[in-house]
């Protein structure tokens, strides 16, 4: 097993807490991101870049980071990190992600690699 952390919450009013806080955070980025974007519009080439880095930093912290699944966006899951890819899965995707590399690799064997691009992918929720 790789370099792999889940977060699993047992208490349940700890879990609605931290479930509460992610939408939260998620929420407060987003709309952050948005007035960014409203700030963006008619500024100057240089500025409205700068802007777009910052959009774009902004963005990409919260992908990294384990309020939102990396896959499907769930704030409301337990969560795993890949540390391979450096980001965070709802348990379900991750054991989503398995399953389909192991029926895959079951179907094509050897040869998975010649029909399909994205093994190391795969391989890192193993």
């Amino acid at each position: 097993m790789k370099d792999k952390k889940i977060i699993a919450y047992k208490n349940e009013r700890t879990k609605k807490i931290a479930y509460n806080l992610r939408k939260l955070i998620v929420r407060v980025v987003m709309a952050e991101w948005g007035r960014l974007g409203k700030e963006q519009e008619n500024k100057p080439t240089l500025e409205y870049i700068e802007i777009g880095n910052e959009r774009g930093d902004l963005y990409g912290a919260l992908q990294a980071s384990i309020c939102e699944c990396s896959s499907c966006r769930d704030t409301n899951d337990d969560m795993e990190y890949n540390a391979t890819l450096k980001e965070w899965f709802c348990t379900q995707c991750a054991q989503e992600y398995r399953d389909y590399y192991h029926k895959e690799k079951e179907i094509y064997g050897d040869h998975y690699a010649k029909v399909h691009d994205d093994e190391d992918f795969y391989e890192t929720f193993l």
